[in-house]
């Protein structure tokens, strides 16, 4: 039975406990930090890229080149610097 438009809120059943993890050592805490630092500096130079592509392919289209060439042209100057 309903009362007044409200209802019960949910609550966790009284049996259930949540295990607590061990706390991290320095060096875990390091690693974890390392790779985040690596994993975003990995997405800001793909994001670079595709921006460099992306200006390089509308220059070559701006120059007369067709679609297939101009990506062909873009890919080949971007991607495959050393």
């Amino acid at each position: 039975m309903e009362l007044l438009g409200g209802s019960m809120p949910k609550v966790k059943p009284l049996g259930t406990q949540t295990q607590k993890k061990a706390p991290l050592t320095r060096i875990e805490k390091a690693e974890i930090r390392a790779n985040n630092i690596l994993a975003n500096e990995k997405k800001r130079k793909d994001a670079e890229k595709k921006k460099q592509y992306e200006q390089c392919l509308e220059l070559k289209l701006l120059k007369g080149h067709s679609q297939e060439l101009a990506e062909k042209m873009a890919k080949e100057l971007i991607y495959n610097q050393t």
